[in-house]
């Protein structure tokens, strides 16, 4: 079989953004250093609802050879800045950045190479993390929760269910698809993912699951690289048990959507495994050992156990849980 070459591709990077112009303004300046050409590329960042200037942000950080401008909505939330970028993107491929990235020199290259060398629907690029603090003991393989995405130093496609010990899917940090199968999937799903302060995710998840189960292919692309910046505040015990209460939440919520009925048995379930995680949690804490690890697993299951039996989508959004 002769390799896939694509005609070329123009790339729209979409950055939605709530109130972190100074984050905003750094991932802004990576992405006008990008080695492409320029009628190849293009910037849209989404202001969603902050009250701070953020077209003032993108005129500063405009005027490079990539053309950037701004649209702005109501606070909608996540998904709904995604698919506002969307909308307005002039792109083939339509790539998506969380505005606390730092963008490598080759990203745009290496996601339009992907694209055009192979017969993918959507794209992951990897993502490290740049931690503003020292990473605590009990960080381990937790990083996941700080949207960490590594399959390797190779590229290559991602296959399994990532729920059934196979790769998991792209995350919406650095992530790309073709328009067409974009436009096809309806976008993403309103609701299920962050509004302002909120931890509830999974939008991501839901939408390349959503994208795979369709018949679409998933490349991970090793050279489209990214840096997530994460502030010391993000690095706590504190943060941590909300993240997993809200991720407990967020996988509930997913479960529902993907057709998952809110029967008693499965709440009933949910209460078993949250009662043994409360029991873990106190023998440790007597002990003296584990009491972190008990905790967060305790946070999860309360998590699961509140969202089981709402309606996805009045659930989701509902931003005052965490």
């Amino acid at each position: 079989m002769g390799r896939y070459i694509q005609p070329r591709l123009r790339l729209s990077a979409i950055i939605p953004t709530h109130d972190r112009p100074e984050m905003l303004y750094r991932c802004l300046e990576t992405l006008r250093t990008q080695g492409i050409d320029p009628a190849r590329l293009e910037v849209v960042v989404v202001d969603d609802g902050s009250a701070s200037d953020i077209q003032a942000i993108v005129n500063a950080a405009a005027g490079g050879p990539f053309p950037m401008h701004c649209e702005r909505q109501q606070l909608t939330g996540l998904n709904a800045a995604r698919n506002r970028g969307a909308s307005v993107a002039s792109g083939d491929i339509l790539a998506f950045l969380d505005d606390d990235t730092l963008v490598s020199e080759g990203w745009a290259t290496a996601l339009l190479s992907a694209f055009e060398e192979h017969p993918c629907a959507g794209v992951g690029g990897r993502v490290d993390l740049q931690l503003r603090a020292p990473a605590p003991e009990w960080l381990g393989d937790r990083r996941d929760y700080l949207a960490e995405y590594n399959l390797g130093a190779e590229s290559r496609w991602i296959e399994g269910d990532p729920w059934a010990d196979g790769d998991p899917v792209p995350v919406g940090a650095n992530c790309a698809v073709r328009r067409s199968d974009f436009d096809r999937m309806g976008g993403f799903y309103v609701g299920l993912d962050r509004i302002a302060g909120s931890l509830v995710s999974n939008g991501d998840t839901e939408f390349f699951r959503r994208l795979r189960a369709s018949g679409g292919k998933l490349w991970y692309e090793a050279e489209a690289r990214v840096v997530h910046c994460i502030p010391a505040g993000r690095l706590t015990i504190r943060y941590f048990t909300r993240r997993h209460y809200a991720q407990g939440m967020s996988d509930q919520l997913l479960l529902a959507l993907e057709g998952e009925a809110p029967t008693w048995g499965r709440r009933y379930r949910l209460v078993r495994e949250l009662g043994h995680a409360v029991k873990i949690l106190g023998n440790d804490l007597a002990r003296g050992r584990g009491a972190v690890d008990a905790n967060f697993w305790a946070s999860y299951w309360a998590g699961r156990l509140c969202a089981s039996g709402k309606k996805t989508r009045q659930a989701s959004e509902r931003h005052s849980w965490t």
